[in-house]
C-alpha cells in the first residue's frame, strides 16, 4: 500500500527548513531542529530526504528553477533586453516583498561554497544569458564585447546584493520601494552598454 504524503507536513518542512539556514546559515539549521519547527517527527523527514544537504539543495533547486522559468518567459515575450533586465529585476523585487525569505535563502546559497546550482541549470542560465546579450546586441542596446558572465553580474548579481544590503537595513533603511527598483533597473541596463 502506498504511503500518503501529507501536503501541509511537507511544506512545513521547507518552510522551516528555508527560516533555519537563513537564521543560522547552513551548519546552525539541524534535521532535529527543522522536523521540531515543522511538528514532524525526524523520522517522517528522512522518509523524503537522506539527508539535510539533499532537503537544502532540493530547495536550491526549485527555487533556482522558478526564477529560469521567470527568466525563460521574460526572454519569449520581451523585443529588447531592458524589458527582459527590467522583468527579472521586477521578479527578484516582487519576491522580496512577497516571499522575502526564499530571496533571503537564495542569498545565504548562493554564498554558501558547500551549495552549486546543478551542472544542468548552470549550463541552462548560460544559454539564456547568452541569448540576452544576443538580444542586445541585435537591438544595438549593449556592447559587442558584453560577455553572459558579465550580463549575469549585472542582472542577477547585483539586483540580488541591492535586495540583500536593503533588507539587512545596511546603510539604515530597510523598505524596498518602487524608486529603488527603478533605480537598480536603470544602473543594471546602463551597466550593459
Amino acid at each position: 500500500m502506498a504511503r500518503i504524503i501529507d501536503e501541509g507536513k511537507i511544506e512545513r518542512i521547507r518552510e522551516a527548513t528555508i527560516e533555519f539556514v537563513v537564521q543560522n546559515g547552513y551548519g546552525g539549521a539541524s534535521i532535529s531542529s527543522i522536523a521540531r519547527r515543522a511538528g514532524v517527527a525526524e523520522g517522517y523527514l528522512y522518509r523524503f530526504h537522506r539527508s539535510k544537504h539533499e532537503l537544502v539543495t532540493e530547495l536550491l533547486y526549485s527555487n533556482i528553477a522558478r526564477i529560469i522559468g521567470k527568466l525563460e518567459l521574460l526572454l519569449n515575450s520581451s523585443k529588447s533586453i531592458s524589458e527582459v533586465i527590467s522583468g527579472l529585476i521586477e521578479v527578484f523585487f516582487n519576491m522580496a516583498n512577497d516571499t522575502p525569505e526564499q530571496i533571503k535563502f537564495i542569498h545565504v546559497l548562493m554564498h554558501d561554497y558547500n551549495f552549486q546550482i546543478s551542472d544542468d541549470q548552470r549550463q541552462h542560465i548560460k544559454e539564456l544569458c547568452e541569448k540576452v546579450v544576443q538580444l542586445g546586441i541585435l537591438n544595438n542596446e549593449i556592447s559587442m564585447k558584453l560577455t553572459a558572465e558579465e550580463a549575469y553580474g549585472m542582472a542577477v548579481i547585483y539586483p540580488l546584493e541591492f535586495i540583500n544590503l536593503r533588507m539587512k537595513g545596511f546603510f539604515g533603511t530597510s523598505e524596498l520601494t518602487g524608486e529603488d527598483q527603478r533605480r537598480v533597473v536603470e544602473f543594471s541596463i546602463n551597466a550593459l552598454k
